[in-house]
């Protein structure tokens, strides 16, 4: 999942922020977040209320049509 990420932000780093986070070296988020099991994709916006959680692999299609689900335009032309 990190490499499908790392991609994401690549291609849509400079209008959605890409944050990888090891529950294992912070409990206290996957608790924040209620994760299970690896991997969580926790979908936040701009405030840090969270839109959405998904548990499993997603390629990078569905994270940017997930996005664009959301409301979100990855175009880099606006919300």
């Amino acid at each position: 999942m990190s490499k499908v990420l790392d991609q994401f932000s690549e291609k849509h780093g400079e209008i959605i922020e890409v944050q990888i986070v090891n529950v294992r070296e912070y409990p206290d988020v996957a608790r924040l977040y209620q994760v299970r099991y690896v991997p969580t994709l926790v979908f936040l916006d701009e405030g840090g209320k969270m839109l959405d959680k998904r548990v499993g692999y997603m390629p990078l299609d569905a994270l940017e049509k997930h996005w664009a689900g959301l409301g979100y335009d990855l175009s880099g032309e606006g919300k």
